[in-house]
C-alpha cells in the first residue's frame, strides 16, 4: 500500500498504482482540492503516524535515456481524486483554540481599561459608571472628577443695592449650597439687567474668580458660600435682575 500527502493541507492518503499511472502522476486532494504530484509526495508511515517530514518517491531519470515524446496534459476532470483521508492528518501547528480565546478576551479588557482610563472624565458623567470609574482609578492611582451636571448648588438669595462708594454702581449679593453628598464645582453666575418694561438691557456670566473672594475648585457638601458682585448700572435704567446657577460645562442661556 502506498501513501501520498497533499502539500498544500498535509493531509495523508492512500493511493494506488492504477491512480499514479492515470494522469502521469496528477491526483486531486479530497480534502482541499488542490492539485499535485502524488509520485513526489510517496511517503511510508510509521507505526500508523505520519513523518514530520514526506519522504518523495526516487527519482526514475537515467543518463542518456530517450524520453518518449510528451502526453498532452490530463484535463482537470481526468485528474482522479484522493479522497480517503481515514488514515490520518499532519498536526496542525499553532496555539489551542482556548488559548486563543483567553488571549482575545485579555486584549478586549486591556482596550476597555485603556478608553476608561483616558476618557473617564467624559464617562463619569453617566452615574451608572462612575462607580466602576472610582474602582478603576483606585487601582491605576488616578482620579476621576464627578459629574458636572449633577448637582448645582441651590441660590438661597440674592440682594442688590447702590454700591457704597461709586456713583452709578451697584453690589449684587448672593448666597447658595451644595445640597449633594459630594463636592461639586463651583458654578458660574449669570445676572441679568432689565428695564421698567422686562426688556433685557445686559447680560453677563461670570466665573468664582470673580464673585469669590477667595475661589476654591470645588464646594464641599452642605456648605454656603457668599458670593459678590461690583456691577455697573446699564444706562441707569436697570429696575429688575435675575440671577441663575449654572454648572461649569453648561452652556448658559
Amino acid at each position: 500500500m502506498m501513501y501520498t500527502r497533499c502539500p498544500e493541507c498535509r493531509t495523508a492518503f492512500r493511493i494506488t498504482l492504477a491512480q499514479l499511472k492515470a494522469a502521469d502522476g496528477l491526483v486531486r486532494c479530497g480534502r482541499c482540492d488542490a492539485v499535485f504530484r502524488a509520485d513526489l509526495h510517496l511517503f511510508a508511515p510509521a507505526e500508523g503516524r505520519a513523518p514530520e517530514r514526506p519522504v518523495p518517491a526516487p527519482s526514475d531519470v537515467r543518463p542518456n535515456v530517450v524520453r518518449p515524446r510528451p502526453k498532452p496534459a490530463p484535463r482537470r476532470e481526468d485528474i482522479p481524486v484522493v479522497s480517503d483521508a481515514s488514515l490520518f492528518q499532519a498536526p496542525r501547528r499553532g496555539l489551542p483554540a482556548p488559548v486563543w480565546a483567553l488571549l482575545a478576551l485579555l486584549a478586549a479588557a486591556t482596550l476597555v481599561a485603556q478608553f476608561g482610563y483616558f476618557y473617564r472624565h467624559e464617562l463619569a458623567q453617566v452615574p451608572r459608571l462612575l462607580p466602576a470609574l472610582e474602582r478603576l482609578c483606585a487601582l491605576l492611582e488616578c482620579d476621576v472628577r464627578p459629574p458636572l451636571h449633577a448637582v448645582v448648588p441651590e441660590l438661597l438669595g440674592t440682594r442688590i443695592a447702590a454700591h457704597p462708594r461709586y456713583a452709578n454702581a451697584l453690589r449684587l449679593q448672593a448666597r447658595f449650597v451644595n445640597r449633594s453628598d459630594r463636592a461639586q464645582p463651583l458654578p458660574l453666575m449669570q445676572v441679568s439687567f432689565t428695564d421698567t418694561g422686562g426688556r433685557l438691557l445686559a447680560r453677563r456670566t461670570f466665573t468664582p474668580q470673580e464673585y469669590l473672594a477667595q475661589p476654591a475648585d470645588e464646594l464641599a457638601p452642605n456648605v454656603v458660600a457668599d458670593a459678590r458682585l461690583d456691577l455697573t448700572n446699564p444706562d441707569e435704567k436697570a429696575s429688575g435682575y435675575e440671577v441663575h446657577l449654572y454648572a461649569p460645562r453648561t452652556r448658559a442661556r
